[in-house]
Parts: C-alpha cells; sequence; structure tokens
C-alpha cells in the first residue's frame, strides 16, 4: 500500500521527527536533583535551604492570595465501626499501618489482626489464629512459581515467639482484565480480600522478637529484629536436606558471630531496628535502628545473595552534616525519624533521603564515581579533586563489644572486580524550613512520619497531644528551575498520624505528561481513619491562579510563568487547554490565552562563546547559588572490616558565579540563529512527552509480541488526540497573531552558554517587522510540520491499539521473513516516521485474518478508517474487497462462475491499480490458481507505473548511470513483475523442484505444464523487462533447456547484455553461444566458443575447453555457414587451437601421473586448467621443468621442429627413462617395446620426429647394454609394421660401420645375430615381396649377410654364424 500522507507530508514527518527528537533531549536535559543540589557543578558535598528565595509560601507566589492550595483533601474515611467495638478489649497493644499496594489499611488489637478498604471502609478481614500478641505485620509479594497462582501476596505475622505466613488471595481476580500482562492485576483494590485458613508457614523466631518486614518485588522477605539485626525468611517450593521449606537466616552477623556464647549475647545492650527501606531498582536495601544507626546492603535474586557494604552511626552523620553546613547547629540533624528511597527514576546518582525531626533532609548517594564531575573549567581559586573523597567507616557492633575503635583507612574508588565500590556518601544538605534570616516560617518540630517522592515532602509534627500539622514541601511551582525551591503549605490534621504512603496508580506505564497532569494521591492513617489527599501539580496550581484572577491577565500569572521556565509554563498551560476535564471550559479558554500571551515570539540569536563548564547546561545556571560551604568534603559511609575512617578534602569555594568570567566573544563563529518561542518549543515538548512511554521501544520482541499493551496506546493515544484537538480547534494563525517579541525571562541563559538574545539592530522600522515576519514565518512552518507529525502519529497509534485489541503474534506471522526482521528492529519512531510500510502489511494482516476466520470485513474495515483514514484509504478498502471476492471464488464449485469471479476481482484491482498491496492481490491470484490474473496484474500496474515507458527506454539504451528518472521508473517495473517470479517459484516448489514441461496423455492429447503456460504467456506481452523477469527465474533455477526454446529475440539481448556486465559469468556465455547456434548463427556462436575456451577461469576445466573448440570447429564446418576469407581464418586458428590445448591436455596427464604430488605439481595442474597456452609456454613452463620428454617430442612434433639433435636427444632420454627402474631383464623388454609400439603409432608419419636410424641404434645398444634376448630388436619393430627394406638399409649402414661400441658392451657380435634374425625373415617372407622392389630389397640383404660374413672370418669361433649366414644367403640367392 502507498503510506505517504500527502505532497509534502514526508518533508513534513521528517523535519516534524528531527525538531521532536532535538526537543525531546533537551527536555530529558532538564536539571535533575544533582544539578538543582549544585553538586554536579562543585564538584563536593554541598548544603540549601539558607536562602529566603529556596523556601516560598503559595500565598507570596499568588501575590496574596491566601486561598491557593497545594494540597487537596479528598476525603475522610473513619475507621470501620465493627473494628473499633473491639479497642475497649485492648489488653497489651495496638498498632496500624497500611497496605497501599492492595488498597487496605490493618489493625492489630493484641493477638487479633484486622484489615479493610481504606477508600470504602468495606470488604473487612479478620485473623485470630494467634496467641501472642502481634509485634509486626508485613505484606509481600511472593515469588513466582512457588505458591498456587491464586495466592498474590503473603502476609507476614509475628509475635515475640513465631513467625506466620499466610496467603493473601482476591476474589475473582483473574477475570478482572482481559490480560495480566497489560494492567497490574496486584492491585485489586476493590476485590474481596481472602486469608487463607491455614498458614503457609510457621516458624518459631528463635527468641527474636521481629520488629519490620518488607519485601522486595522479586519475593524475597527481609525481617528487623529487636536486637538489631537483619534477618531473612527463605522459602522454597520444594523440602530441602533438612527437610525445611522455609527458615530464617540472620544475614547481619558474620560466621564468627555464631560462636559467641549465647549468655554473652544477652549482655550486649540492643539496638532495635525500627525501619527497612528497599530500592528494588538497584537491589539496595537499607536498614534504621531505633538509636539512628544505618545500615546498607546489596542483594541479588538468590537465597542468602547479600552483603552489607556500609553501617554508620547517627552521631557521624549528625557530626558531618553540620561540618557541610556551619551556620547550624548539629542537633537539628538528629535524631533520625524517617529513611526514604531514592529510586532510579527519581534520582540515577543519589540513591538514599534521611529525614531528621527537625524536619531536615539528608541526601546520601552510594557510588563515589557517580559524583565525580568534571570541574577543571570552574573558576575557583583552588579546584577540587573530587578523587580525594573517602569513605568512612563507622563503629563495627561486635557481639560482645560495643565501644568503637575508629581507624583511618584510604579505600579505593574500585573493587577488586572493577566494578565501582559502594559505601554511603553524604553529598546535600537540606536544611528543614524555617532557618533562613528574614523567614516567618515556623520550624517544624517532632517529626515522627514524613514521605518523600517525586520532589514531594510530606512531614508529620506534633504541636499539641492529639494533633499533628502536615507540613507539605513541594518543588512543583519551580518546575525545571536551576535551583533548589520549594513550597511550603501547613495543614493541620485531625488527631495522630500514625502512617503516611502513596496510592500506587493502576497504570504501569512511566509517563512523565500523565504525572503533571494528575495529583499525586497520599493515604494517611491516623487515630481517625484514613485521609485522602492530593498533592496538586503545577496545572492544579495554575488553574486556582486562573480562577482567582479570571483570567491570565493579572501579574501573578506572570508571576507564575517567572518561576518557572517560559517553556515549562508553556507546557503547563497545555495541559490546561488539552485537558477532557477542562474542555470548553473558562479555564482551557484563560490557559490558551495565557499560553498566546506569554509564551513569547522567535528571536535572533547572537552567541556568546563561554569556558565549557562541566555538565551543566547553560539554561540551568542557578539565579542565587546553593551553599555549598567552603572547605567541607563530601562525607561517606562503608563498611569496610571493623574501624572507622575519616579524611577531609578542601574547597575553597568563589563567591563569583563562574559563567559571568572570562566569557569572551567568539568572533571566528559569530553566526546569527533562530531561536524559537517558548510556545513552539513547548508544544514540540508536549509531543515527546506523550509519546516518550513508546517512542523509542522497539515494536515488538524476539517472538513478535507487542512490546506494549492496550493500556499504553489508550494513554499516548488520548494525550496525542488532546494536542492534536488543541491544535485544530487553534489555527496557526492564533499561535502567531503578533509580531512584537513576548514575555521571557529565559533570555539571558541558554543551551550551556553565556548568551546574548537580542534583537538585530535594523535600520528602519519596516526591515524589523520583515524580520519579525521572517521569523514567525519560520517557526509558523515547524508547527505545521508538528500537526501534520501528531496526526499521523496519532493514525499509527490508533492502529496499533486496534492491533493490540487482536491476537497480535498471529497477525505477525501474516508478514514475511524480510518485513518480520523489519518489525523486529524497528521502533516506534521508526515506525511514525519511515515505516509506513510495516503499518501496511500489519493492516493487511488484520483483514487478512478476517477473512481467513470467514468474518465480515466490514466492520474491521470500517473502523480502520475511522481511526486511521491515511494509513487505511479507499484503494486498500477496495483492494480487500477484491480478497473478499476471491475468497468468495475459492468456494464457488462452479468452474465458469468461478471464473467470472475472479475476473471482476481483477479488473476491481486494475481500476485503483497500481496503488494496491499488490503482493497480498497477487498471493490470492496464485491460492485460487488465478495465474492469468497475477500476470495481468502486473503488467497493468506496470504500465500506470510508467506510463510513459520510461523505464523501457532506459532498459534499452543500456541503462545510463546518469538518468536517474530513467531508473526510478525501471525499479518501479521490476518491482510490479517481481510477483510473477514468485508465483512461478511457488508453482516450483509445489511441483517438488521439477519441470514437467509438456506431456503425452494416453488419448495421445497433450497436457501443457502451468509454468510452461506461465512463461509463454508472459512472452507474448510485449514488456521486455516482463521477459527479463522470466528469463532470470529460468536461469535461477538451471532450466537452460527451456530458456533456449524461447525464440524471442529479447532472449538474445539479454544474453549479451549479461555477457558485457558480467565477462567471467560463464554461465551466461555458455547459454548465448547455444542461443546462437539454436538460431542457426553459427559464425557468432564459434567465435563465443572460441573465447570461453580461451577464458582464464578456474571454473572452465581443459576437458571442457577442448570440448568447446572441437564443437567451434563443427559450427564452422556448417554447410549453411558460408564460404569467406573471415571464417576460413577463424577455422584454421580454432583448429591449431584445439590442436596445442590436446598437447596441453596430454602434459596434464602427465604431471597429474607424478608421484608424489608437491604444491608444484598441483599448482601446475591448477594453470594448465585455468587458462590455454601457446605451444612455446607449454614447452618452458610445463614440458622443460617436470622433464615431461615425451610431451617434448610432441610439442616437436605439433611445432614441426626439426632440430635433428634435440629430437635425437628426446628419444634417447624416453629410452633411457622407460627402463629405469626395472630389475629383470623381461621387464625392461615388456616396458622398451611397448613405449616404442606406442610412439611408433603416434610418430611414425610424422617425419622429422621419428628417426628411425637413430632409434634403432638406441634400441640395439640398449639391447646389448642389458642383455635382452637374441635379436629381440628388428623381432619387434617388424612386429610394429616396420618397413623392413629401411630396416635393411639402416642395419646395412650400422653393420658396414664396424663400430666399437659392440665391442665394449660386452657383446661383439649382438648386431651380427639381429642382422641374421632380419635376413632370415625376409627370406621367410620373400613371396609376400613385390615383384618390382624384391630383386632390390634381397640384394640389399645379400649385402648385409656378405658384409657380416666378412666380419665372421675374422674372427675364430664364429662358424656357427657363418653357417646361418650361408643358408640365409643360399634362401636368398635362389629366390632371385
Amino acid at each position: 500500500m502507498n503510506r505517504s500522507l500527502a505532497s509534502s507530508s514526508p518533508d513534513y514527518l521528517d523535519a516534524a521527527g528531527n525538531m521532536l527528537e532535538k526537543m525531546d533531549i533537551k527536555d530529558l536535559a532538564a536539571p535533575t536533583l544533582l544539578d538543582v543540589t549544585k553538586i554536579a557543578q562543585h564538584g563536593m558535598a554541598t548544603a540549601s535551604g539558607l536562602s529566603d528565595f529556596e523556601y516560598q509560601s503559595l500565598a507570596n507566589l499568588a501575590g496574596g492570595h491566601k486561598q491557593l492550595t497545594q494540597v487537596n483533601n479528598v476525603t475522610k474515611i473513619p475507621i470501620p465501626n465493627e473494628i473499633l467495638d473491639h479497642f475497649k478489649h485492648v489488653k497489651c497493644q495496638c498498632m496500624m499501618g497500611l497496605f497501599p499496594e492492595i488498597g487496605r489499611a490493618w489493625l492489630t488489637i493484641d493477638s487479633e489482626l484486622y484489615i479493610w478498604s481504606y477508600e470504602h471502609t468495606k470488604d473487612v478481614a479478620y485473623y485470630d489464629g494467634l496467641n501472642s500478641t502481634i509485634v509486626s505485620v508485613g505484606l509481600v509479594k511472593p515469588k513466582p512459581n512457588i505458591f498456587i497462582a491464586d495466592v498474590k501476596y503473603l502476609l507476614i505475622l509475628t509475635t515475640p515467639t513465631e513467625i506466620l505466613v499466610l496467603g493473601v488471595t482476591f476474589g475473582d481476580s483473574a477475570t478482572r482484565y482481559a490480560s495480566p500482562a497489560r494492567i497490574n492485576s496486584n492491585l485489586p483494590k476493590t476485590e474481596e480480600i481472602q486469608l487463607l485458613s491455614k498458614p503457609i508457614f510457621h516458624l518459631d523466631s528463635e527468641n527474636v522478637a521481629i520488629n519490620v518486614v518488607e519485601g522486595t518485588e522479586n519475593g524475597r522477605i527481609f525481617l528487623g529484629g529487636r536486637d538489631g539485626y537483619l534477618y531473612e525468611l527463605i522459602y522454597q517450593a520444594e523440602s530441602n536436606w533438612f527437610g525445611k521449606r522455609c527458615r530464617i537466616v540472620n544475614v547481619s552477623q558474620s560466621v564468627m558471630a555464631y560462636m559467641v556464647p549465647n549468655f554473652l549475647k544477652v549482655l550486649t545492650p540492643n539496638d532495635p531496628v525500627v525501619q527497612i527501606a528497599i530500592d528494588d531498582t538497584r537491589n539496595l536495601l537499607y536498614m534504621l535502628t531505633e538509636k539512628g544507626t544505618i545500615e546498607a546492603y546489596e542483594y541479588g535474586s538468590e537465597p542468602n545473595a547479600i552483603r552489607r557494604f556500609a553501617k554508620v552511626s547517627q552521631h557521624t552523620i549528625a557530626q558531618l552534616a553540620g561540618n557541610i553546613a556551619k551556620t547550624v547547629e548539629s542537633d537539628i540533624f538528629k535524631p533520625i525519624a524517617r529513611l526514604c528511597v531514592l529510586t532510579y527514576n527519581d534520582c540515577p546518582a543519589m540513591n538514599l533521603v534521611l529525614i531528621t525531626e527537625t524536619g531536615a533532609r539528608l541526601f546520601f548517594s552510594v557510588n563515589q564515581q557517580c559524583l565525580q564531575v568534571n570541574v577543571q573549567d570552574q573558576n575557583s581559586p583552588a579546584k577540587p579533586n573530587v578523587s580525594s573523597l573517602t569513605m568512612l567507616q563507622t563503629t563495627h557492633i561486635s557481639p560482645t563489644k560495643r565501644s568503637p575503635s575508629p581507624t583511618k583507612l584510604v579505600s579505593s574508588s574500585t573493587t577488586a572486580h572493577g566494578r565501582p565500590a559502594l559505601g554511603l556518601y553524604l553529598v546535600h544538605v537540606r536544611l528543614p524550613p524555617g532557618y533562613t534570616p528574614n523567614t516567618t516560617i515556623i520550624k517544624p518540630k517532632l517529626v515522627h512520619a514524613a514521605h518523600y517522592s517525586e520532589g514531594n515532602l510530606l512531614l508529620v509534627s506534633t504541636t499539641q497531644q492529639n494533633q499533628d500539622l502536615l507540613w507539605t514541601v513541594s518543588s512543583a511551582p519551580f518546575l525545571n528551575r536551576p535551583f533548589f525551591a520549594e513550597a511550603i503549605e501547613i495543614v493541620a490534621m485531625e488527631g495522630v498520624i500514625w502512617k503516611i504512603a502513596n496510592i500506587p496508580t493502576r497504570s504501569n506505564v512511566n509517563s512523565v505528561l500523565r504525572k503533571s497532569q494528575q495529583p499525586s494521591r497520599m493515604v494517611l492513617l491516623s487515630n481517625q481513619g484514613a485521609h485522602l489527599i492530593e498533592l496538586l501539580k503545577s496545572a492544579d496550581i495554575l488553574q486556582q491562579l486562573l480562577t482567582a484572577y479570571r483570567g491570565p491577565h493579572h501579574t501573578c500569572i506572570k508571576s507564575f510563568f517567572q518561576a518557572q521556565t517560559d517553556i515549562e509554563a508553556c507546557i503547563t498551560c497545555l495541559i490546561l487547554a488539552t485537558s477532557e476535564q477542562y474542555r470548553g471550559s473558562e479555564i482551557a479558554m484563560w490557559a490558551t490565552q495565557a499560553f498566546l500571551l506569554y509564551g513569547g515570539d522567535p528571536t535572533y540569536q547572537r552567541r556568546l562563546q563561554a569556558p565549557h563548564n562541566g555538565n551543566i547546561d547553560g539554561a540551568h545556571q542557578q539565579m542565587v547559588m546553593s551553599t555549598p560551604i567552603p572547605n567541607q568534603p563530601m562525607a561517606s559511609f562503608s563498611h569496610v572490616g571493623s574501624q572507622t575512617h575519616l579524611q577531609m578534602s578542601q574547597y575553597p569555594l568563589s563567591p563569583v558565579n563562574p559563567l559571568t568570567l572570562n566569557a569572551t566573544y567568539n568572533n571566528s563563529n559569530d553566526s546569527t540563529n533562530i531561536i524559537f518561542s517558548a510556545k513552539h518549543d513547548s508544544l514540540y515538548i508536549y509531543a515527546a512527552r506523550s509519546l516518550r512511554p513508546v517512542l523509542k521501544k522497539r515494536c515488538v520482541d524476539s517472538d513478535l509480541s507487542s512490546t506494549v499493551n492496550l493500556e499504553d496506546c489508550t494513554m499516548v493515544l488520548e494525550d496525542l488526540n488532546a494536542l492534536k484537538i488543541f491544535l485544530e480547534t487553534t489555527s496557526i494563525n492564533d499561535l502567531y497573531c503578533n509580531t512584537t517579541f513576548g514575555f521571557s525571562n529565559q533570555g539571558i541563559i541558554q543551551n550551556g552558554y553565556n548568551q546574548m538574545m537580542h534583537t538585530p539592530s535594523f535600520q528602519n522600522q519596516n526591515e524589523q517587522r520583515s524580520v519579525a515576519e521572517h521569523l514567525q514565518l519560520e517557526e509558523k512552518r515547524s508547527v505545521t510540520a508538528l500537526v501534520h507529525f501528531i496526526r499521523h502519529a496519532c493514525e499509527v497509534v490508533a492502529l496499533w491499539k486496534v492491533l493490540c485489541e487482536n491476537p497480535f503474534v498471529q497477525l505477525a506471522d501474516y508478514l514475511n521473513p524480510e518485513q518480520k526482521t523489519i518489525l523486529t528492529s524497528c521502533t516506534f519512531y521508526d515506525l511514525i516516521l519511515s515505516r509506513g510500510e510495516i503499518c501496511g502489511q500489519l493492516i493487511i494482516a488484520l483483514v487478512n485474518s478476517y477473512i481467513k476466520d470467514q468474518a465480515c470485513v466490514g466492520n474491521i474495515s470500517a473502523k480502520l478508517r475511522e481511526v486511521c483514514p491515511t494509513l487505511y484509504r479507499h484503494e486498500d478498502a477496495v483492494s480487500f474487497k477484491a480478497t473478499e471476492m476471491m475468497m468468495e471464488a475459492k468456494n464457488c464449485i462452479y468452474p465458469q462462475q468461478k471464473m467470472q469471479i475472479m475476473q471482476n476481482a481483477l479488473n476491481l484491482c486494475k481500476e485503483t491499480a497500481p496503488n494496491i498491496p499488490l503482493h497480498a492481490i497477487c498471493q490470492q491470484f496464485v491460492s485460487a490458481r488465478f495465474f492469468d490474473g497475477v500476470i495481468d496484474l502486473s503488467f497493468t500496474c506496470a504500465t500506470k507505473c510508467d506510463p510513459e515507458e520510461y523505464g523501457i527506454h532506459f532498459y534499452k539504451n543500456d541503462e545510463p548511470a546518469d538518468d536517474n528518472e530513467g531508473y526510478t521508473y525501471f525499479a518501479k517495473r521490476i518491482n510490479c513483475y517481481k510477483e510473477v517470479r514468485e508465483m512461478l517459484e511457488k508453482l516450483y516448489e509445489d511441483q517438488g523442484g521439477t519441470f514437467k514441461g509438456i506431456e503425452e496423455k494416453e488419448d495421445g492429447t497433450l497436457i501443457t505444464d502451468e509454468i510452461s503456460k506461465i512463461v509463454n504467456q508472459s512472452i507474448h506481452i510485449k514488456d521486455p523487462l516482463l521477459h527479463i523477469t522470466i528469463y532470470e527465474w529460468l536461469m535461477s533455477h538451471d532450466l537452460t533447456s527451456v530458456l533456449l526454446s524461447l525464440m524471442e529475440p529479447s532472449l538474445g539481448d539479454y544474453l549479451r547484455r549479461n555477457v558485457l556486465r558480467f565477462p567471467d559469468n560463464y554461465k551466461v556465455i555458455d547459454l548465448l553461444w547455444k542461443y546462437y547456434e539454436k538460431n542457426k548463427h553459427h559464425a557468432q556462436a564459434a567465435k563465443i566458443l572460441d573465447n570461453l575456451a580461451s577464458m582464464e577461469t578456474d571454473a572452465i576445466p581443459l576437458d571442457k575447453r577442448i570440448e568447446y573448440l572441437a564443437r567451434a570447429v563443427m559450427c564452422m564446418r556448417n554447410d549453411t555457414i558460408g564460404y569467406s576469407m573471415q571464417n576460413g581464418l577463424l577455422l584454421k586458428d580454432v583448429e591449431d587451437r584445439m590442436d596445442i590445448a590436446r598437447v596441453q591436455k596430454f602434459i596434464l596427464n602427465s604431471i597429474s601421473a607424478i608421484t608424489p604430488q608437491t604444491t608444484v605439481t598441483d599448482r601446475a595442474i591448477q594453470d594448465l586448467n585455468n587458462k590455454l597456452f601457446d605451444i612455446t609456454d607449454l614447452y618452458q613452463q610445463f614440458a622443460e621443468p617436470f622433464e615431461l620428454w615425451e610431451c617434448k617430442l610432441t610439442i616437436l612434433n605439433c611445432s614441426h621442429h626439426n632440430d635433428t639433435l634435440l629430437i635425437e636427444s628426446v628419444w634417447q632420454k624416453i629410452i633411457s627413462n622407460t627402463i629405469q627402474g626395472c630389475s629383470t631383464s623381461t621387464e625392461r623388454v615388456t616396458r622398451l617395446f611397448t613405449k616404442i609400439e606406442t610412439l611408433v603409432k603416434e610418430f611414425s608419419q610424422s617425419g622429422n620426429c621419428f628417426p628411425l636410424a637413430f632409434i634403432i641404434h638406441e634400441l640395439e645398444k640398449t639391447a646389448c647394454v642389458y642383455n635382452m634376448p637374441e635379436a629381440i630388436v628388428p623381432e619387434k619393430l617388424l612386429a610394429m609394421d616396420i618397413d623392413i627394406e629401411i630396416m635393411l638399409e639402416y642395419y646395412y649402414r650400422m653393420i658396414i660401420m664396424n663400430e666399437r661400441t659392440w665391442t665394449q658392451e660386452g657383446n661383439e657380435w649382438h648386431l651380427v645375430e639381429s642382422c641374421i634374425l632380419l635376413t632370415r625373415t625376409l627370406a621367410d617372407t620373400v613371396e609376400t615381396l613385390w615383384c618390382r622392389s624384391k630383386r632390390r630389397i634381397i640384394g640389399k640383404a645379400l649385402d648385409i649377410i656378405s658384409s657380416c660374413l666378412n666380419l665372421c672370418y675374422q674372427k675364430p669361433s664364429t662358424e656357427s654364424m657363418q653357417q646361418a649366414l650361408k643358408q640365409i644367403q643360399c634362401r636368398l640367392q635362389r629366390s632371385l
């Protein structure tokens, strides 16, 4: 499907996407807690709360408006009456607490436990199965796969002597939500709670009373004892070796502590544990004792996987805090009232907040290295060295002795394994309200309950009996300011507050925008009941101001913008203007007016360069410095052995803001840039916050399951739609109705530099107005792009929501592997900006799933047209209508009717082509075996994509590289014809990878294979690009016979192009000569064959080259080739090359026979196969180096070489090498004359290369030397049909020479014996001689006999030879 929005929409999307990413980065770079406390700036421990601006009352912010509040009392719900009735029976102890994770409060009266819903005073649960007084209660999540699925929580009840573990279940919570993975089903606030009657575990507490019970998210249970130790309740599904499924382990004591006698432990003073705080985001646990000692642990997921890394006393903490904040007494830093965990989302660099009874806050970090920021560019007299920070080891509690033994130890910044060393590092001290010189705010006293989260602090202090004060300290009015400022409100409460807890939301989505839209709900449990309050956010404060002053024109509204940054204040206005609660009301109108009035206008920026200041963003520089005290270090606590360590580092403080110094104007980069207004940036940041929960997420996981659920999509879609409605109701012209520059309090500090924001000096007012109009035009374009982006993003998210309402994994299975790979690697940011085709394929998969289930597609089609009309257009609806028709055709049993339905579907698709899902429709056609429809529809789409046939022109002009337009249309056509190729592939696979062609039935009729029909039909369409598709598919499956059967001229053109493009592809060249031969172009075929044989490649062996040359000779000798000088010369060259190739083959065989094979021989064999050599190279590179004498003789014969001495030397080497290695005379004779016989057959007619006289002489000499049988040489030569007359001549010459060779070789009568055999053979066959030459031959023989007789007469003992010669002589004479 075509997924473009409009002609300019892709540009809008890219521009908006880039700006959105930029603004998202800017928003994420907002000041963190580490920044506002100035720790990152100064690289040392700091203090704050000493300046008047750091604590402000809401009345001052509202210009004296006393009704402004940041706490909203939602309701007060009393304790149920049925529980109050039991108070009169209290004997020993009564306790209260909260289980906010399940929306319940609890109360113990001696040994009885009552649980009820604090929001509805319903669902009262009761447990009285204990006989002893309950001392602690805890609710924890169980480990997975330990208990039955109905057990959602474990309730831990402890008494002084026992520990009881109960299972907690709820009413039919399994049917509450469609998918437990999408919504946290562990928050069944309105479900009926049920406690299992029988305890799951019942343990002895080993005489240790448990004060505190806390659990982790992964199911570990930790207990704090009155003895000051930390215990863990370890449980498992099956019993261990000792038969226990559950046991208690002391994780505070070392192994040596177990060796101390129990009576000594009794003498040790106790320090009971009063609180355990767990940070599940970092797997950290903190423990507070009654005397204020803090212990820090790191734990894992397995039992016993826990270690203590820090322990510090209350006195040491107060001492170090006093050293940091020297202007106040250190007594305000003790005693410690509460531990509050800072999760990773709260602050990645800080971990823990201690709250004292005076309301002071002490911020700690467990990692020293995360605070080691670069402060080298600070303009202070002395540059601090953070690496000198040390960890303080406090008093180690011994089982027998509790007196401190301090020792200074220098700690390492990393452990032995290279990971950062953990400890407790005091990094910031926040004094409570009331400690500034001119403040009118009272000081909190006797704080006994506290809660800190998301920048909001709740303190409960006691001023009089039975009445507490609630202090709310919030940074909501000062969002994203670079300093630590908070607003204070004091509320009188009814009764005494026992517990404070945050009411968790049902949504698991971490949305910054939703957090700023919705107040934080808190529950305060007192002896009067549960007080539900809301901590109001910045938008709620602005709503109160707009309501109080009836519009945005009061100075207090401007003060609100000054208290926050312009961008953050504009976002706050957008929250009200887009809120569904206020939509169409005066509040929304006033918020929009404030947004327009104080949102400013775009300006020019001329940048002044200043020294880079570490990680400090210039936009976040402090207006008034925090209070890092001179010469004070960061304090740290780390548990190392049992000793104490304290070390200070000097940090002189410069009283001057370093950004005001050394600012130099950078003339080399004096550029003027456009700075968009706060309105513009706030719109983009609002959109970024709306999409942030999903934007950078991958769409699916490795299992192709959606990474976001229905709840995520609904939330994001609601926020995007709200912004879209705002942008549609507030036109672009309304946003930029003025040309004056609006109010801005951020004009001096921007983007990490000390900058000057100003409008350039212009010569006249008209030029200034022109520049302002240009700036607003640029900003309008950017906002217009955002409008397009929001609309498109709404459609994509809405589509994903519809997909999540269906089985997503099954829908993803409809995608092909490539699309699955793209989807797996795709984020939602990619999906919105550039992956519209994936959205289209998912829509196809969705509708196809309905069609497959035989469900009506009308409803889902209408819904898609409603939620994503751009993604699912009219053409898409038409295509799915065609799909539905194809499904109808499949179920039709009448062939003619079926064909008519398919033809109608084809015509419907052709009308909307090419804007159709061609691949999906063609798949439907193939499944219905409507192959003609695939070809026709593909051709129609290709024609409509390229009506002017630019793609065909591009192909016919050899695809010029500079014709980009032609290539585009060429690619479109090829892409359309890809469906034909896939159809052929499907049919080929269905046939088992075979091609049947044309088959004949028993009755004689012919059946044409479907593939043949498709090929023939495609070839008849006059589009060479379709032909190319067919040719490439046939070649990919080696169906060369089918390919060559096509008599289409385009085939030859296609093969020629491929040969030119890929000259080394011998397969294509092989097809080309076959094509020429089949079409009777024999000369062209011969040339290609000759070129094939001459190609230098390892893909063609030598045998194949010889075959190519032989075929070339056959082509040239064809009768139809005609006669011409050129053809004759070509034939002669081919024949010569073939002769040389045969010689090369002989050499190859000879080298292959060499044993053993070496690297040299292997290389030679490879070279001989890779190309054809000329005759000289064969001799010099192979025959000579490898001493291939027969090959040399063949080369000499082939080249008609007439060097007699060379030829004779070769024969001599052949004869000597033949008999070399023979052990017996018989073996020598056999091998020698077998070789001679072979050579005689090959070279007897070759002239110079067959010197018979020399050969006879060498053979006789060899026979004499090796004592071969008498006269073996003439006997063997005569058997080889050597002419006897020639032999007589050569023997006569040898006999008359009377050489001494024979005597030297050991047999001077050897040659005479050979002559006797030769003449006797002649005498035996004299009758067969031709009469004309008979006398001449006999005469030559008689001459030989006479010469032999003369030799015999000269020597004694020759009578037998003389007699034999005379007998032969007489016989020959009688034959004359």
